[in-house]
């Protein structure tokens, strides 16, 4: 795991900007501490910070081929790099490393551009052709991997981190503005979705796209896409299915424990991360260390249920609970650290429980993914009930949602996000931190002239759509999962978890998110996902011979964070100070009085507003970074 970073002049030939680089590189050591390294070549230089897990003395980067006219930098790890260089070998290749780094280099030169189709693996990469005089950027099929970048007069900048970004500008970042439809989208989605970011002119490269940068400019490419849903007509027995989905998850177990340093597991107590650790376990993995984090509030800890699961595979179990002031020590720090708004208080429990794997390993094995590729969450179940909950007259939704007290917030949620008869709208309603009507409700008028309104709901039609013409029978709740895998998945949990890893300095590894796995999830009939309104029940069913009964049983808690109960009690204080100031008020994006009503309805126990402050808190934190 590394962090890279580069600049190629395509446009000028203008040498490129050394101390851009060495700053670049120093703003992300934590994500490399173990070593650094450059290449330059005249327009071009790549930078490299490595933290050592496979090849330890022999992995310094960047790293070129035998006659030094193929140059990389490069980020994630390649699972079937033993293979691959196996290959290369007998076919006259030499190695001067163990790397799976140098195997990439070897690759190209064989197929060029095609040589991502045989990566198996998390990456993200630029790889100099110096003969052609062209640049090769690539990121990984599920974008586990992040690459930042920015073409402007005629130059290409880019790094794993926007901080590291930032510093390659000519004006230390300071052209970096923000980007008023950003601003309007963070506050429907919880993150900017890709290709943008907070910044104009700011791109994520899509997962599983590559970018070519030469003299006649820089274009982007797909590479990858998952495969479409099988018709009914042609589903496989069900015990087929099952024996398969069991097949493909050891093995990706099995490629992810390839490592030359110590490795742990993320134990949430759930389904997924059990599953993982049940086949470590059963691989024969050890020493087996578990990590799991918690909180003192009732309802929300998993922690036993977690310490049950570690001692029914005979795991070293290690535990950390966060509280309120953890929230309030480090919130600020991670804001400035991702140069953007926390968009889920989850961040600080993975930072923190980070920390504490990094006392004593160096890469962690995370579950995330089963939801999104076997329909793991409650509106995969539930929102097959939009047609008869939409067709009711919208006075008596909203009469019933009002009966429903403080603690039923997610059934009041579900109940007003299914009253939406337009699809896209009620996709982008489920996971938003505001409704369309609550954003127009709290932005003013003038900045709501600004920005495009229909924007979210029309980046999620894009991708329903985009889901309907790649097979003809494609059902509702396979076109939802095809979003969130384009969507919610890369821009919010996957970029946390390298973030919040990263920032403590140790690799996080998503075995559910194997290509193979996920293309065999693609096709499954979606009626086959769900059982009535039981979320991952085909995923259950298979995962049945291998995990407690307990943990099948479970009811899905999710790694949620008591930020609601902290905002009216112990960090009341904090969040009145905060988002009542003349400075958050004063800033002309929110109108106030619905600021203000936002916070009351919350505080006085009106209603629970916990999403909505908690991305006002973090967008206030992050405008005084950015706007002392």
């Amino acid at each position: 795991m590394c962090g890279i970073a580069g600049i190629f002049n395509f446009g000028t030939e203008a040498p490129a900007d050394r101390e851009a680089l060495a700053r670049a590189t120093s703003a992300m050591v934590h994500r490399g501490p173990d070593d650094e390294g450059f290449h330059f070549d005249g327009p071009l230089a790549l930078a490299n910070r490595r933290l050592s897990i496979i090849d330890l003395p022999g992995g310094h980067q960047p790293i070129s081929n035998e006659d030094g006219t193929l140059w990389i930098t490069f980020n994630g790890e390649i699972y079937n790099y033993r293979e691959l260089q196996r290959d290369l070998k007998s076919r006259g290749h030499r190695f001067r490393t163990a790397s799976d780094t140098e195997t990439i280099v070897h690759l190209y030169e064989e197929r060029g551009v095609e040589c991502l189709e045989d990566l198996r693996g998390m990456f993200a990469f630029a790889l100099w052709d110096s003969r052609a005089r062209r640049l090769l950027v690539a990121r990984d099929r599920l974008g586990v991997k992040p690459l930042f970048y920015r073409v402007s007069g005629g130059s290409l900048r880019f790094a794993s981190e926007l901080r590291a970004l930032a510093e390659l500008q000519d004006d230390r970042g300071r052209s970096l503005e923000t980007d008023p439809q950003a601003i309007y989208d963070f506050f429907g989605f919880r993150y900017v979705p890709a290709p943008n970011t907070f910044y104009k002119g700011v791109l994520k490269l899509l997962p599983g796209d590559y970018l070519l940068a030469d003299n006649s400019g820089v274009r982007t490419a797909c590479w990858w896409d998952v495969p479409p849903e099988e018709p009914e007509a042609q589903r496989p027995a069900t015990q087929r299915i099952e024996q398969e989905i069991i097949e493909h998850l050891r093995e990706s177990v099995r490629l992810r424990l390839i490592a030359d340093v110590p490795i742990g597991i993320f134990l949430s107590g759930g389904i997924d991360s059990s599953a993982v650790l049940a086949f470590a376990a059963g691989l024969g993995a050890r020493p087996l260390r578990t990590f799991s984090v918690g909180f003192d509030e009732p309802g929300y800890s998993e922690l036993p249920a977690a310490r049950r699961t570690a001692e029914v595979f005979g795991a070293e179990h290690h535990e950390l609970v966060v509280r309120p002031k953890d929230l309030g020590d480090e919130l600020e720090r991670l804001i400035a650290f991702r140069r953007e708004p926390i968009a889920e208080p989850t961040d600080i429990a993975l930072y923190r429980i980070s920390r504490l794997a990094a006392e004593s390993v160096k890469v962690v094995l995370a579950g995330e993914g089963g939801d999104e590729l076997f329909a793991g969450y409650p509106k995969y179940a539930f929102d097959r009930l939009a047609g008869l909950i939409s067709a009711l007259p919208g006075e008596l939704t909203r009469s019933l949602a009002g009966l429903l007290p403080y603690s039923g917030r997610r059934l009041r949620l579900a109940l007003e996000t299914l009253s939406i008869a337009d699809e896209a709208e009620r996709s982008a309603t489920w996971f938003a931190s505001f409704t369309s009507q609550e954003r127009q409700a709290l932005f003013e008028r003038d900045f709501l002239a600004s920005v495009d309104a229909a924007h979210p709901a029309r980046v999620l039609a894009g991708y329903l759509q985009r889901a309907r013409v790649r097979a003809q029978q494609v059902t509702p709740v396979k076109r939802l999962l095809y979003a969130d895998l384009k969507l919610w998945l890369p821009d919010n949990l996957l970029l946390r978890g390298d973030q919040m890893t990263m920032a403590a300095s140790i690799e996080e590894r998503v075995p559910f998110l194997d290509h193979k796995l996920v293309e065999l999830a693609a096709r499954i009939p979606g009626p086959m996902l769900t059982r009535g309104f039981r979320t991952k029940a085909l995923l259950k069913r298979a995962l049945k011979p291998y995990l407690p009964a307990e943990t099948l049983r479970r009811r899905k808690v999710g790694f949620a964070v008591p930020v609601g109960e902290w905002f009216r009690k112990s960090l009341k204080p904090m969040i009145a100070d905060v988002l009542l100031s003349s400075e958050a008020l004063g800033r002309g994006y929110f109108d106030r009085h619905a600021m203000e009503r936002f916070v009351r309805d919350h505080l006085d126990g009106v209603r629970d507003r916990q999403k909505q402050l908690w991305a006002l808190l973090n967008f206030e934190l992050w405008q005084r970074q950015i706007r002392p």
